[in-house]
């Protein structure tokens, strides 16, 4: 299904899902999506209803690695069955007993009727790793349903092409959801499936018409059906769009949009950027009306930051909840926030991403002074929703570097120049109109043979080079269903090691502090297991791969004992003690450097900045 954010795609696919176990050919579901943030927010919509889709008690489980820290899900593990009329009985009932052991494992939550949970759950079921089996069964007669599908990367989409072939050669049925999925992608993930049904990869329609439903069935194997479908008009709107190069043009702009009570966003591409873009308003903006939102913030926190947002910008936010304030945040207020600005800035990304990010500028209808309209078939108060996107200057004959000059750390997040220069030349026509330029603005992004200024060629043979290298890893990692299970001089891995993604190398990094020689959890919680996980943030191992060891033996020894109470034991994590100095709290780590020498410095953790190297300049932390 392809339809724009919003549209109901979870809905429907829930309503296919309903027919396909009414009749017979499936039993439950799985939900993939791409984050845990989405995962959460997901279980927390289906949580109502999905007991409606069985004859009977079933289990909703939350499969990803932070799943007993959503409220909702606990509450679900912990409610009992039917009263089983047994005096004798001191402990849970039975049922209650099941579905706690069904949650208690990220290894058996496949084993539930109805799970959500991250894509990489349901992936692991393909890779060479422990437990793959269980997985694989888990999945048996269940309907596959994968959200935000085009989020997956070269890597993710070769072992998610051998989930749909496993999954499908053992009868079951998928369905595919995406606001901007390429025809190749969708061409390629319904091969996979045809394969798995033993049967001839079929020819995709030649039809671009947008929102659309693809459906094909091993019944009819080289007939594949399209269904148009019509737009809401809720969802159906045309949004300016204007291309600046000028950085200084960006902070007046947001200044007079502050100054007239507009709430802004600007999304940047990375951390870095954030950070410095929140130093150009610290001095001005008070704590209530400047946030900065991130990846690198502790789970507590984020998810704490995650709440303030809705409360602010959220559904049923007011204007005086709204009014004046800027949100400085990077990709991770693209997806899983059903949040919506007066006004928005993006630095320049490619043209699926920023279509997401356009998602969230003026998402509910409001009036003119920012409240939520009583009748959703209201016109929209406001002026017409306008996107600025901050990027390279434009020129009809980039050079190979046109794009890491201006945006040096970007560069690193988005590899293909050649899409983003192409995303910029569509940008530069002035309005989106969606979903009537969905389709045109996709493939002429990404399609395969596009044409591109000389300069980028090259760049982009490189990403193709790299893309098709990381498909052959997958592709390695991958159980081979023709082969079975033989012995062919491979490793395999349990869960922690098992990549279900390609990328940069990474650590948990769980931070505590010092309570005179006591180590306590950053995060506070009566459960310890609990705090130790709402303490821990993502970073790359370039950044933190080690701790240095305290020198005091008591120390040392009050960190080693630490690390036993954390949930891996500190085998796949790093604990990263601070102390309080002065106003900051301060710890040491060694980050990897690319030759592999590692390298000694300070880190400071603040609520407001989240966690983030010293020194920094004075003007970086305002």
């Amino acid at each position: 299904m392809e339809d724009v954010t919003g549209a109901g795609k979870t809905e429907a696919a829930m309503m296919l899902t309903h027919r396909l176990m009414s009749a017979g050919v499936a039993d439950g579901f799985f939900i993939g999506l791409p984050t845990m943030a989405t995962a959460n927010a997901m279980y927390g919509r289906l949580s109502h209803f999905y007991a409606r889709l069985f004859d009977g008690l079933a289990s909703l489980v939350l499969a990803n690695g932070q799943r007993e820290l959503v409220e909702a899900f606990a509450a679900s593990v912990l409610r009992s069955g039917p009263v089983e009329h047994d005096l004798a009985q001191r402990d849970e009932t039975a049922s209650a007993r099941c579905t706690a052991w069904l949650a208690d494992h990220n290894k058996r939550v496949l084993l539930a009727p109805a799970g959500v949970g991250t894509i990489d759950q349901a992936l692991m079921a393909v890779l060479q790793g422990k437990h793959q089996s269980l997985r694989l069964l888990g999945l048996f007669r269940k309907v596959l349903i994968v959200d935000e599908v085009h989020a997956c990367d070269a890597y993710m989409q070769g072992v998610l092409e051998h989930l749909l072939r496993a999954h499908a050669s053992a009868g079951g049925s998928a369905i595919l959801l995406s606001a901007t999925l390429p025809e190749r992608m969708k061409r390629a993930l319904l091969a996979a499936f045809a394969e798995g049904c033993r049967q001839q990869p079929p020819t995709l329609p030649a039809d671009m018409a947008y929102p659309l439903i693809t459906s094909w069935n091993a019944d009819r194997a080289q007939h594949v059906e399209t269904y148009r479908v019509g737009t809401r008009a809720d969802v159906s709107r045309t949004v300016k769009i204007r291309y600046v190069a000028d950085l200084d043009e960006v902070v007046a702009g947001i200044r007079r949009a502050l100054d007239g009570g507009r709430c802004v966003c600007w999304v940047r591409n990375t951390i870095a950027d954030a950070m410095t873009a929140y130093a150009l308003f610290a001095h001005e903006l008070d704590a209530e009306r400047l946030m900065l939102f991130h990846a690198r913030f502790t789970l507590r926190d984020r998810l704490d930051m995650e709440a303030r947002i809705l409360d602010h910008f959220g559904a049923h936010s007011t204007s005086a909840q709204r009014r004046g304030r800027l949100v400085i945040a990077t990709q991770v207020a693209e997806q899983s926030l059903d949040a919506d600005w007066d006004w928005m800035i993006s630095d320049l990304a490619p043209i699926d991403r920023l279509i997401q990010r356009a998602g969230r500028l003026q998402r509910h209808r409001r009036d003119a002074l920012g409240n939520r309209l009583a009748n959703p078939a209201d016109p929209d108060g406001r002026e017409q929703p306008c996107l600025w996107v901050l990027g390279p200057a434009w020129t009809d004959a980039p050079r190979a570097t046109w794009f890491k000059d201006a945006c040096p750390k970007s560069s690193k997040v988005y590899r293909h120049h050649g899409q983003l220069w192409l995303t910029a030349r569509f940008i530069k026509e002035g309005q989106l109109h969606m979903p009537a330029d969905a389709r045109r603005l996709i493939e002429g992004v990404f399609t395969e043979d596009v044409d591109l200024p000389a300069g980028l060629q090259p760049v982009a043979n490189h990403v193709i080079g790299e893309e098709s290298s990381e498909a052959s890893h997958a592709y390695r990692n991958a159980i081979k269903l023709d082969v079975g299970y033989v012995w062919r001089g491979e490793q395999w891995w349990s869960d922690a090691q098992t990549p279900t993604r390609l990328g940069e190398a990474s650590a948990s990094v769980v931070l505590c502090r010092w309570d005179g020689e006591r180590l306590l959890p950053w995060a506070t919680h009566a459960q310890p297991r609990h705090a130790w996980a709402y303490s821990t943030v993502r970073v790359p191992e370039r950044l933190i791969a080690e701790v240095v060891p305290p020198s005091d033996p008591q120390r040392l020894r009050a960190w080693e004992e630490a690390k036993l109470t954390l949930p891996d034991q500190g085998k796949w994590s790093v604990l990263l003690p601070l102390e309080k100095t002065g106003r900051d709290w301060i710890g040491v780590a060694m980050g990897r450097a690319s030759s592999g020498e590692l390298v000694s410095r300070q880190w400071v953790y603040d609520a407001r900045f989240g966690l983030f190297p010293l020194p920094l300049r004075v003007n970086e932390r305002g």
